[in-house]
């Protein structure tokens, strides 16, 4: 009688100490996270964050490659506009690339998150015909007067990888 008495209470501390039974002290809410990598998932933006859907960035981004459209035509997409220089520079590599077959593109918006005051970052998938597969790039958009903007740098990035030979 006494060894089965025994063997209870060890079965009892075995399974308690695998976390099976409420003598085990709760650990706490484990982060989640994607059970096939070990990632964790992406979460909501902060209650009163006030971020850009997908399909305002999307749109934004084909506003800004579309080779049929002056870049004079486009620079209230960019903060601080787009020089002479660079316009006639991105207008000409948009007309190239649209001659080589590289449109209609897509833009993929995925992962948007605040980046600071009236700012965010967002994951961008270009796809299109002459890509092998689509090009993620992260950009920076900036919120002007309740407009969402690219970042410049981010435009100049986002007409590079939109213009580039595959």
């Amino acid at each position: 009688m006494k060894s089965a008495a025994t063997v209870a209470v060890l079965a009892v501390l075995g399974g308690a100490a695998a976390g099976l039974s409420p003598l085990a002290a709760p650990a706490g809410p484990a982060p989640v996270r994607l059970a096939a990598v070990g990632a964790p998932l992406p979460q909501d933006p902060p209650p009163g964050q006030n971020l850009p859907t997908p399909e305002q960035l999307s749109n934004l981004c084909n506003q800004v490659t579309d080779p049929g459209v002056s870049y004079t035509t486009k620079t209230n997409l960019v903060e601080n506009g787009i020089g002479p220089d660079e316009g006639h520079v991105a207008d000409h590599d948009l007309r190239k690339a649209y001659r080589n077959g590289n449109f209609p593109e897509t833009f993929t918006v995925t992962n948007i998150a605040p980046a600071g005051p009236n700012m965010a970052s967002a994951d961008v998938a270009i796809a299109g015909p002459r890509f092998a597969g689509p090009v993620i790039k992260q950009l920076a958009f900036v919120n002007t007067d309740g407009n969402w903007i690219l970042q410049h740098d981010a435009a100049i990035a986002l007409i590079q990888a939109a213009t580039a030979t595959n």
